[in-house]
């Protein structure tokens, strides 16, 4: 348990508090509005017929995303405003003419509806309010969790570790409160992160005095109502930390002193259990909030019950565990059934997930886990990664879990030497291994980077968690130095973050996931501008597919989300059939498709033909449809034609004035648009 911090209280300007916040409200809001204008500036220095630039171009009056899921939660904001409802739980976005059920959390739904109706109520348009609150969704969540973030440690660590703990994260982890890229993630890292922060400093279970009995209880509950929103807001990433969160638990009991040497302690096990009651209790509020009054669909892949369920079992199990190490070591019957029961409530999940039937959890269907073992960039391995984005991976591995691995070096060559309060040695067992354990999965897959940079952030909070003033020279000595590592964190994002941004405003060079995110952008206007009264339907990659229905182009079929198997499917079955491509012609057919998109060069078309048919053969990708489609000289089929006069008018080379060369510099987005052949030709049988 904690007391407030000495030196909190005796900060000579108690307005330099203030400070960190005002640091933070300058990042955001700073890198917000600079992207913008960065881009903004590069547009207008762009024209497919330079010298002339022509500001009536409808990609102009557009802002672009960099993240296909942005455009989603954008669409899905935007229908449900018009439909007058509150859940949107069907989409045609995709899997078009069907559509599909959509199951993810509203949170960022219902977020971008508030922001966007804030916007509008001061005059602005509609469009432009939903633009707008796509781009200032992400920097709010991070000012606001990075501000709380600084104000708890403020009173627990000091004002210099506390300012350098919420400001290391919040440039270190930019991408995820992205402005433009509106998404759940952040949401789910923070979620997460507070989870853990709660446990960290509610003590485990041992407390001194009725004081302090009722603060841990407070922050167990607060851990599980933060845990609760964590399922909510992502289910499938959220159970990773509810399972570390009960390994560290069960190895921090294991390890931790017995009462005869805490005899000023005493162990309260049925803290755990009262910490998975706050949280399967705020996880089904939430399911309630999403489902009731039904029906109620088994899909694991989001919040359901049975995650409260599981929960309830890792609390019942911690529980016993704790009883058993620090209180009573009587082992009965009914203890022993009591302990299976709690063990198969906790197990019921994962074992449903991993070998219940496909239908319940969509991403083990063949189809899915060929798509994210191999196709998703943020299911590769961090050396894959590294390698891809042509960055060193052990530099980028320091760059993100640097201190957490300064701390546990650290603490294993002094350990001997080092007295640590009793509280710090419990949040330092309890904070290794959750970051073990992120910084394993860091080494899986990519996805896991904001986690494991939060963990090693968390270890760093439990060393600098020791009390001042400093007795122990050579704690001092450790905490300054386990400042300047996370201090130099800072400064690395800050620089990270900024010139790429200042090479964009000076229309030096741009992000090349910004220029294809423009290109696309363009492409999409340029479609609309060119069908300006009959909605298409397109068959595109998957990447594109948002993009169709956002701009209103019309609607699209195949996309990358678990919910849309089947319109995934169908462009896997259309752009892998082989040459004639009579599947494909069925699939253009029966689906009412008038337009299909393909990338040029081998890439996609070795995609479909993997995910079709579990092999990379170039040989055979390239006399399937969408090998054909790219452009490599292979016959394209009968009833698909490409149009020259379209692909000039949508999609052009676009030249981009260098200020700092003074030439126009030529991109083009290499992609082919095909129109279906009007009346059908028929295949011969």
């Amino acid at each position: 348990m904690d007391t407030p911090h000495p030196s909190s209280s005796s900060f000579p300007k108690k307005c330099l508090a203030w400070l960190p916040i005002a640091l933070l409200a300058v990042w955001f809001g700073g890198m917000t509005w600079g992207i913008d204008t960065a881009l903004r500036k590069f547009e207008s220095h762009t024209s497919a017929t330079p010298p002339h630039i022509d500001a009536s171009e409808s990609w102009r009056q557009a802002r672009l995303f960099i993240d296909p899921d942005a455009y989603c939660w954008l669409s899905y904001t935007r229908d449900l405003r018009q439909s007058g409802q509150w859940r949107l739980r069907h989409t045609v976005a995709d899997n078009a003419p069907y559509g599909r059920e959509m199951h993810w959390s509203h949170l960022p739904i219902w977020s971008l509806m508030a922001i966007s109706t804030t916007l509008e109520k001061v005059g602005v348009t509609p469009p432009v309010a939903l633009e707008l609150a796509g781009r200032l969704l992400m920097p709010l969540t991070g000012f606001l969790a990075f501000s709380a973030l600084f104000f708890w440690l403020y009173r627990r660590i000091g004002f210099g570790e506390a300012a350098l703990c919420a400001l290391a994260p919040a440039t270190l982890l930019f991408w995820d409160f992205h402005p433009l890229r509106p998404d759940h993630h952040a949401v789910q890292i923070m979620s997460a992160f507070f989870c853990w922060l709660a446990l960290l400093f509610s003590g485990f279970g041992w407390t001194s005095s009725t004081r302090t009995d009722h603060a841990a209880k407070r922050y167990f509950i607060l851990s599980g109502i933060l845990g609760g929103f964590g399922l909510w807001s992502g289910a499938t990433a959220f159970y990773f930390s509810l399972a570390a969160i009960a390994l560290a638990a069960t190895v921090l009991l294991f390890f931790s002193p017995t009462a005869s040497d805490t005899s000023a302690l005493r162990m309260r096990p049925e803290y755990w259990r009262i910490w998975s009651w706050a949280g399967a209790g705020t996880s089904l509020l939430m399911y309630a909030l999403e489902y009731a009054p039904g029906p109620f669909p088994l899909r694991l892949e989001v919040n359901h019950p049975l995650y409260a369920l599981s929960w309830l079992g890792i609390g019942e199990g911690l529980y016993l565990w704790a009883r058993w190490q620090h209180a009573d070591r009587h082992l009965s019957a009914l203890r022993l059934v009591h302990a299976a029961l709690a063990l198969t409530a906790a197990a019921t999940l994962p074992a449903l997930v991993l070998f219940g039937p496909e239908s319940a959890y969509l991403p083990r269907t063949l189809l899915m886990w060929r798509l994210h073992a191999r196709h998703i960039n943020e299911f590769v391995t961090m050396f894959v990664w590294a390698s891809q984005n042509n960055q060193n991976s052990w530099l980028l591995l320091l760059r993100f879990i640097g201190p957490g691995l300064a701390c546990i070096g650290g603490w294993l060559w002094l350990r001997t030497k080092l007295r640590l309060p009793f509280t710090v040695q419990l949040r330092v067992r309890f904070a290794i291994p959750l970051f073990v354990v992120f910084s394993t999965l860091l080494l899986w897959q990519i996805r896991w980077r904001p986690f494991a940079a939060m963990a090693s952030l968390l270890v760093a909070i439990a060393f600098l968690s020791t009390k001042r003033p400093f007795t122990d020279k050579l704690i001092q000595r450790a905490t300054l130095l386990l400042a300047i590592l996370v201090g130099l964190q800072w400064l690395l994002g800050l620089w990270i973050g900024l010139a790429p941004l200042a090479d964009m405003w000076k229309v030096k060079t741009i992000d090349p996931l910004y220029l294809k995110a423009l290109q696309m952008r363009n492409l999409m206007t340029n479609l609309k501008a060119a069908e300006p009264t009959t909605p298409l339907r397109v068959l595109a990659p998957a990447e594109m597919t948002p993009l169709v229905y956002y701009f209103g182009v019309g609607d699209g079929i195949g996309s990358l989300y678990w919910e849309n198997v089947a319109g995934l499917e169908a462009a896997v079955d259309f752009y892998a059939d082989p040459l004639p491509g009579k599947r494909a012609r069925d699939i253009v057919a029966n689906r009412h498709i008038t337009h299909v998109i393909m990338n040029e060069g081998a890439q996609d078309a070795l995609m479909f033909y993997d995910l079709h048919t579990g092999s990379t053969n170039q040989l055979r990708a390239a006399q399937t449809v969408g090998g054909a489609l790219t452009g490599i000289g292979t016959e394209i089929p009968p009833w698909l034609r490409y149009d020259e006069k379209l692909n000039a008018a949508v999609n052009p080379v676009l030249y981009t004035l260098v200020p700092a060369i003074s030439q126009w510099a030529p991109s083009h987005l290499d992609t082919r648009i095909y129109t279906v052949a009007t009346p059908p030709v028929k295949m011969l049988p």
